[in-house]
């Protein structure tokens, strides 16, 4: 028995089925858009996990009443002199982990300007999040710096034209 397509048309034929267009993701804002804290840049001591607070995140509403809160955000050392590793980190409390697409922050600083960075999900806690950064600058240079923390979760309803 023969084949009827040539070879050269059977890869033809691959190639133009997987031209489909790919759809981006879109997604919104699953926590409350003022959780944030400040970061000492240049501090002359370190400060460690437990001189640090514990940020609580909240739901997208924004209450204040601490029965909404979905998770915990903590950066170690809150403060510490130039050049040295922070981790942020991001706890997810259940069952609110498993509706949480990825985790973001927003660093801000004067001067500096901003920039946004994806922290790492940790392969067996789902709503465990990590991202280690070094701090800069020059030498003597003493500041705090903005940090927005950001939970967020697929938007099935979002339109291509937003």
């Amino acid at each position: 028995m023969k084949h009827w397509l040539k070879p050269s048309t059977g890869i033809l034929l691959l190639a133009f089925s997987g031209c489909k267009k790919e759809e981006e993701i879109q997604y919104r804002l699953f926590n409350c858009e003022e959780d944030s804290a400040l970061i000492d840049i240049g501090a002359d001591e370190i400060l460690t996990e437990d001189q640090c607070e514990t940020i609580p995140l909240q739901s997208s509403s924004c209450l204040s009443d601490g029965e909404e809160t979905v998770g915990e955000a903590y950066i170690w050392p809150c403060a510490a002199p130039i050049g040295t590793e922070h981790d942020i980190v991001i706890m997810v409390d259940r069952p609110y982990d498993q509706k949480i697409a990825k985790a973001t922050v927003r660093l801000e600083s004067d001067g500096r300007g901003e920039d946004e960075y994806r922290l790492t999900q940790d392969s067996a806690n789902e709503g465990l999040y990590k991202l280690t950064v070094i701090s800069v600058g020059s030498e003597r240079e003493r500041r705090q710096d903005f940090v927005q923390f950001k939970l967020w979760e697929e938007d099935p309803d979002a339109s291509d034209d937003d």
